[in-house]
């Protein structure tokens, strides 16, 4: 297994790079090789990607929020799934290179996903009070609806699928995550409030993105759980996977005090994957995994020495890989041709976009965002069309040119 580690932002990838990958990822997809095994030997990592700023607990002034960015090298498709991996350690320790998020972040990116493992926000072991807990988890969540929010605003310069964006988290980031995921403006606890209030779920991070929506294609949590069972509803819920160990005495498996009643004037009462399952349950919710694995105590992939044990990490990575892969958008109506029979001009455009088709029959375009959203039906009567792009949003888009032989795919980006 070989990483090849490069420091600071991403550069900005050269137009001519961008736009190898002239096809989408169905292709190879269909194939059942990428996403279900590995197919990168190499993977590179990009460290200390600036992606929020925030006031921790305790402070006045902000702290600046780092990502590290996982891919395959010399991979070129334009739109990745994403998974995002965020650390544990009780809101008051861990980091983002912790080594299950590292592993996690590179068998993912050899499987030809892109990966982050993100930092949130920490509270001092001094501080650490019932109030300041509550306050810090709901931070964090905060910073990982901004690590969303992030992807979405840059997919272009990462190449991310922002319809197929996953979170994955350990213990105090699978709390967060849920919080994340489950929480309402007005289901916010009440220390969430306190001056000086922290404001709603998804205020936080850098201007840039604060319009991107902060919708994931599903979650992943490793021994978490929520403080509300009812925080959980039907309009908000994406699928899920679950795995706890059936004896965690740090976060339960079924509920009570953190930490096993351990202060508990300080550690929340928690309901944990097996509850959570229940309440998906009473609301006819059936895309859900839950893996509990007997006897197993928290976070048991590590060793008393805090490395992994390949077989416990092993079996939850193929829980991890299969669902991420039962959980992706392949779909496509008609086959995708290996050549290029369409040209868009120029390429990233501003104002206008021409399209010119390189085949003299009859066809249709259909242009859509990476949501998916329909932007622009046709039918052209000429082999050249002219659009006008200039009151679209900034991003990337997908063109997709129709025949009865099959369809073409390609991307732009709008400036």
């Amino acid at each position: 297994m070989n990483r090849m580690k490069t420091t600071g932002s991403l550069r900005l990838l050269a137009i001519i790079g961008l736009f190898s990958g002239l096809f989408s990822n169905v292709v190879m997809a269909q194939s059942g090789v990428r996403y279900a095994n590995p197919v990168f030997d190499e993977v590179t990592v990009s460290t200390d990607i600036p992606f929020s700023s925030a006031v921790k607990e305790g402070e006045t002034s902000p702290t600046t929020l780092y990502l590290d960015f996982y891919e395959p090298a010399g991979d070129t498709f334009l739109a990745r799934p994403l998974v995002i991996t965020v650390f544990g350690g009780a809101f008051v320790a861990g980091s983002r290179d912790y080594v299950d998020m590292e592993e996690y972040c590179t068998r993912l990116a050899q499987h030809g996903y892109a990966a982050a493992s993100i930092d949130y926000r920490l509270i001092s072991i001094w501080n650490l009070n019932s109030t300041s807990l509550i306050r810090d988890a709901y931070m964090a969540a905060q910073d990982v609806s901004s690590a969303i929010r992030f992807f979405k605003c840059h997919c272009a310069e990462y190449r991310i699928d922002t319809a197929q964006v996953f979170l994955l988290g350990n213990s105090a980031g699978s709390i967060a995550l849920m919080c994340e995921l489950f929480m309402d403006e007005n289901e916010r606890p009440a220390e969430t409030h306190e001056d000086p209030d922290l404001g709603s779920m998804h205020s936080s991070g850098f201007v840039e993105y604060a319009g991107f929506s902060p919708a994931v294609a599903g979650a992943i949590p490793h021994w978490g759980g929520v403080m509300d069972l009812n925080v959980i509803d039907k309009k908000e819920y994406v699928p899920m996977c679950m795995i706890h160990g059936t004896d965690d005495t740090t976060v339960p498996y079924d509920s009570g005090y953190c930490f096993n009643g351990i202060l508990p004037n300080v550690m929340p009462y928690m309901y944990g994957s097996h509850p959570i399952a229940h309440r998906l349950d009473e609301l006819g919710i059936t895309d859900y995994e839950l893996h509990p694995f007997e006897g197993e105590d928290h976070a048991f992939y590590y060793t008393i020495l805090y490395q992994l044990n390949e077989e416990k990490f092993n079996a939850c990575f193929s829980i991890v890989r299969d669902f991420l892969y039962h959980h992706l958008d392949f779909s496509t109506s008609v086959a995708e041709w290996n050549e290029q029979r369409i040209q868009i001009y120029p390429n990233p455009a501003t104002s206008q976009v021409t399209i010119r088709s390189l085949q003299d029959k009859p066809f249709s375009l259909v242009v859509t965002d990476l949501l998916g959203r329909k932007i622009l039906s046709m039918n052209p009567t000429d082999s050249e069309s002219i659009i006008d792009v200039s009151r679209w949003p900034s991003g990337v888009y997908v063109i997709r040119m129709e025949q009865e032989e099959g369809v073409c795919v390609q991307k732009f980006v709008k400036h």
